[in-house]
């Protein structure tokens, strides 16, 4: 996380020396300008699903209506940089240094009382690579409500234990401001236990019996194209709120995942006396999902493709897109295909991990898997020795082979899953496969000009 060093890059001064200065600059800048406008924090961490829970938070809080003055993290800028960036209401400058040197400016002009937040509400996605980096972020914005999503083996490379996870994710529970309220995921025991960490008012979303906002069930929206094939065109829910049944229909989006985050969204609007159907209507008008987290998006040959390659963190978010991804109703000749890349920063969980993942492909019959890079011979070992025929899987080095590959092997009526960590580049499957490879900018993630140079 952070900025890359060839912005800081001296010969003068140390790299290091040159960032820690910046970084002090925009969280003082940003704290002092909080301290001093008062706009009430809604904080949002977890090893997954951060960016979608904060923006289906934001929305349905109205941040899409004029005049509201809400303003959420844009993207996924949630460290050290993305936070500030927030605050000040400015946006990311990337390598270009007469932008930064505009950010610097407007965090002196902001923070020492020239200018203001501009803002009665900030939802703030706060992430963690490392011990210590949400106690930062806290100390910066310390939140009024904390909202936190999930633990996992993501950046387990740093942290060593799930335990350690817990304990940093926690860090926004322990530090909530008197009067506070925190947000907790019902379906993992590690975050329900971190109501031990505060006297403040607690409430639960989820799957499990005793959540505030209660995912009952969860079934596809889908409609039937002129070749006779289901195409999933998103998500309908049927919620549990105060003992009443309401229904939620996301459009562009499918998965467990994306149920969780509107579930978060309405638990946390209803304790801010947001009308329960005001705040279903915005999540149903406005919220259909964001790049990169199984949203749907047509192919060629008239195939669907899931595309959730922004990140493959945890093992736990892999098996649950392959889920969604079985549980999709199909007819006549459709298949599901799974194409998984490797998932990285696990430590010493990565065979573990990458294990799991192969065996979850071959139990819930998908009918094809293609696997990139070294992490992905692991996933594809596994489904062969849980049972998958090895005419069914294809391996490859890199995503753009993948997805030249299947521009031959795919046909009508397919649905593919894209997915891996950020370094595999799964995007570029989708991009290779997509119906309208000019959209790919504004559907899809890292096709910025930066990791564009990346390769």
């Amino acid at each position: 996380m952070g900025t890359g060093k060839r912005f800081f890059h001296s010969t003068i001064y140390p790299v290091g020396m040159i960032k820690q200065l910046f970084t002090n600059l925009l969280a003082a800048s940003a704290k002092r300008a909080i301290r001093r406008d008062k706009p009430f924090i809604i904080a949002i961490t977890g090893s997954y699903g951060k960016s979608s829970t904060k923006e289906a938070i934001a929305i349905a809080l109205g941040t899409r209506e004029a005049g509201s003055g809400v303003r959420a993290t844009r993207k996924n800028y949630n460290n050290e940089f993305g936070v500030p960036f927030t605050v000040l209401n400015v946006p990311a400058p990337g390598k270009d240094p007469l932008k930064w040197l505009r950010i610097l400016l407007r965090a002196v002009w902001v923070g020492w009382g020239f200018g203001h937040v501009n803002a009665r509400m900030l939802v703030l996605e706060m992430g963690a690579d490392r011990p210590g980096d949400l106690n930062w972020l806290v100390r910066m914005a310390p939140p009024d409500i904390s909202v936190i999503t999930a633990v996992a083996e993501a950046h387990s490379e740093f942290f060593g234990t799930l335990d350690d996870v817990a304990v940093e994710k926690a860090t926004l529970v322990r530090r909530l401001k008197k009067g506070g309220v925190v947000v907790l995921n019902n379906d993992d025991p590690r975050v329900t236990a971190m109501r031990k960490e505060t006297e403040c008012e607690a409430h639960y979303f989820g799957f499990s019996e005793g959540s505030d906002v209660r995912v009952v069930t969860t079934e596809p929206s889908v409609i039937t194209d002129a070749h006779g094939h289901f195409l999933p065109q998103g998500i309908q829910l049927r919620l549990e709120i105060d003992e009443r049944e309401e229904r939620v229909l996301l459009k562009g989006t499918i998965g467990r995942p994306q149920a969780a985050s509107a579930a978060a969204a309405l638990a946390l609007a209803k304790q801010l006396h947001v009308p329960v159907r005001q705040a279903i209507e915005r999540l149903e008008k406005d919220y259909h999902g964001i790049a990169g987290r199984t949203r749907v998006i047509p192919g060629i040959k008239y195939t669907t493709i899931i595309d959730d390659t922004y990140n493959a963190a945890s093992p736990a978010t892999v098996i649950s897109a392959i889920c969604d991804l079985a549980a999709l109703p199909l007819l006549g000749t459709q298949r599901k295909i799974a194409v998984i890349g490797e998932m990285r920063e696990l430590g010493e969980y990565s065979e573990e991990a990458h294990r799991a993942v192969g065996l979850e492909v071959a139990a819930k019959g998908i009918a094809y898997l293609v696997t990139v890079g070294e992490g992905g011979r692991l996933i594809a070992a596994a489904a062969r020795e849980g049972g998958m025929d090895t005419m069914q899987i294809k391996e490859f080095d890199t995503s753009p082979e993948a997805g030249i590959y299947l521009q031959g092997y795919i046909q009508t009526g397919d649905v593919l899953l894209a997915k891996g960590s950020q370094g595999s580049r799964m995007e570029k499957v989708v991009k290779e496969l997509m119906a309208e490879p000019l959209e790919a900018p504004f559907l899809l993630v890292r096709m910025d000009d930066e990791w564009q140079r990346m390769g």
